[in-house]
């Protein structure tokens, strides 16, 4: 189907308008109970959509990738599981970041995420969007149902991210007004969050309302309408968008799983342009309240990213079964008990799926569950015989030979 926003630039204005009447009246079109005034201009639309086989076909198949991914992750070993669940958080992270123009590097967020993980008492950059992130994971959340629980999850997101002038400074949401620029850079506002705040108040209790309430739209088409419209409220001056991907994350991990969330940030960014094109055309008055373009656009980006990281996880797990072909026939481990062949392959593990950093003594010791005096013994005798590298001291961190499974 054709979208509005494309037909505007092709069509008389009396056109334009007949289309949309007929368009927004066809018994199969979905009237949302929601609605958005685009700027400059006096007209409210109410948003709809019109289900399409393209829409039916993008949602069977994210369902199906899903699950080939998730049944992919379920066949690693613990360890490369673990891993890669640390991976693909460091993504998600660095990733909505890199979206808000927000300074990090994938190391920072990733020795921050390992502190976290550890429970040790250092303060860490990102420490509260860590553990929110972590708490997805762990299937410890609740979806939110009034607009101060939408406040809470924006405190723990970005706490210590933003500046103080750009904190919420309402009851709840912010006072005065906010604008969103062009994406190009030109500095034209092409769109102003909701005014005041009790109207901010009043469109976020709908929002929550439709998500948690209605049960007729297929959950993938809500969650890409709920991610668009929690976009035009703004009820933030800086951190909307790190707030409204977790949200749509936390309901993402209900009907797709906790692995297949982690994809969000990382196809928003990947696809930035088209992303927030999205939301730009679906503003305007271009669209009259039309969400097909945003709702593909959506599930578009779920799927070519799931399908990414389901290649990237089928080519790790490739890797890995060589790699043990490779252990089972290393002559300098034929002789020796299987513990020298265990930690080779927990280290192997370590190799395809957490490349940046080795094991210590104390981690190998803790995934063996050995002793880490019978870990140090063996770890001595694998440098000895070459078969591992270390690096740095206290901690030391080991690792197979880099060119080892290439030789």
């Amino acid at each position: 189907m054709r979208y509005m926003h494309k037909i505007f630039h092709e069509k008389r204005q009396s056109e334009v308008q007949e289309i949309h009447r007929q368009r927004f009246n066809f018994d199969s079109t979905i009237h949302l109970g929601l609605y958005i005034k685009p700027m400059d201009q006096s007209s409210v639309y109410e948003l709809y959509y019109v289900p399409t086989n393209e829409m039916v076909r993008m949602a069977s198949d994210i369902h199906i990738i899903s699950n080939q991914f998730q049944e992919a992750f379920n066949d690693l070993p613990p360890v490369a599981q673990n891993q890669f669940i640390n991976e693909c958080l460091v993504e998600e992270l660095y990733n909505t970041n890199e979206i808000e123009g927000i300074r990090s590097t994938r190391e920072e967020i990733a020795r921050s995420t390992k502190e976290v993980m550890l429970n040790k008492k250092s303060k860490q950059r990102f420490e509260s969007m860590i553990k929110s992130y972590i708490r997805l994971l762990d299937n410890d959340l609740e979806f939110p149902k009034i607009p101060k629980d939408l406040r809470q999850i924006y405190d723990d997101i970005t706490k210590g991210e933003i500046e103080q002038q750009e904190l919420p400074d309402g009851d709840i949401f912010r006072r005065e007004a906010t604008y969103i620029l062009k994406k190009s850079g030109s500095g034209k506002i092409v769109h102003q969050g909701i005014m005041p705040e009790k109207e901010i108040i009043y469109a976020t209790g709908q929002l929550l309302k439709f998500m948690n309430d209605n049960e007729e739209i297929p959950d993938i088409i809500k969650i890409a309408i709920g991610h668009y419209y929690f976009g035009y409220i703004h009820p933030f001056y800086d951190g909307n968008g790190r707030t409204s991907r977790f949200i749509s994350s936390m309901y993402l991990s209900s009907i797709l799983g906790n692995i297949s969330t982690l994809s969000l940030s990382r196809g928003c960014n990947k696809y930035k342009n088209k992303y927030l094109e999205a939301f730009e055309v679906t503003n305007s008055i271009k669209s009259r309240g039309e969400l097909n373009s945003f709702i593909e656009t959506f599930m578009r980006i779920i799927l070519e990213t799931l399908q990414q990281m389901n290649a990237e996880l089928k080519e790790k797990s490739e890797l890995l079964n060589m790699a043990v072909h490779k252990l089972n026939s290393e002559p300098q481990l034929e002789h020796k008990d299987g513990n020298y062949w265990g930690i080779m392959y927990v280290l192997a593990q370590n190799h395809f799926f957490d490349s940046r950093n080795g094991l210590t003594i104390k981690d190998l010791a803790g995934i063996s569950n050995k002793s880490q005096a019978t870990i140090r013994k063996l770890i001595r005798e694998l440098l000895e015989m070459s078969l591992i590298e270390q690096k740095g001291e206290r901690p030391a961190y080991f690792f197979i030979r880099q060119q080892y499974f290439e030789e």
